[in-house]
């Protein structure tokens, strides 16, 4: 199995970071995630594998300058009691990943549908049309070797996992072709399981803390 698969990883957070528009420099052995466009300092985010030697460090920081600490977790488990010093649990988010090779495949598409990827700054933007208009859009980014994605609008109703599976193929075959065997995805814990029956697998939790 390829070592990006092992529980947890987190070389995923540069591209999953380009698909908020946002930036991620390595540090030590963890990410500093730049805030959303317009925000300062305290708008950063510290992400670490949790245990790791880098935790407690940007724990510090966040706690002194501001910020969020995101730790990455094996599972809930491994969630469950948290309280790095001077700082509150805000959130938690589930890492979902999923083989290219199984998301890559045919998916019938209602007529008139055309399936479209587009270049933008840091992602490609995909996008299902159904007589030219747009019914369903994702992005994906493929970034050493490592890609994320997110679903960004689907209809409500019956053909909604019908479009979810249309832009999970165009995305899994976009990293396909760049080199990646995974697609990670971040979602939040109550829709992690309808992702579950469809293909992908809980990779880990991202655990939230903010300042005191």
């Amino acid at each position: 199995m390829p070592e990006q698969h092992n529980t947890p990883a987190i070389g995923w957070v540069p591209a999953w970071a380009d698909l908020l528009g946002r930036t991620a420099e390595a540090a030590d052995a963890g990410f500093v995630v730049g805030g959303e466009p317009g925000q300062v300092v305290e708008g950063q985010e510290y992400v670490a594998l949790w245990p790791g030697q880098d935790a407690e460090e940007f724990a510090a920081k966040a706690a002194g300058e501001g910020g969020r600490l995101t730790l990455l977790c094996a599972d809930a488990g491994s969630a469950d009691g948290l309280a790095p010093g001077g700082l509150t649990r805000a959130s938690e988010r589930v890492l979902l990943m999923a083989p290219t090779a199984e998301l890559n495949t045919d998916v019938e598409l209602p007529e008139n549908s055309q399936v479209a990827l587009a270049p933008m700054e840091t992602y490609d933007a995909v996008e299902i049309t159904v007589f030219d208009r747009p019914v369903a859009r994702g992005r994906v980014q493929v970034r050493d070797d490592f890609a994320t994605v997110a679903i960004t609008e689907v209809p409500e109703g019956p053909e909604k996992e019908m479009f979810e599976r249309g832009l999970f193929a165009a995305m899994a075959e976009e990293a396909f072709l760049h080199g990646a065997e995974y697609l990670h995805m971040v979602v939040e814990p109550d829709a992690a399981g309808h992702f579950e029956e469809s293909g992908w697998t809980e990779a880990g939790r991202l655990v939230g803390f903010d300042k005191n």
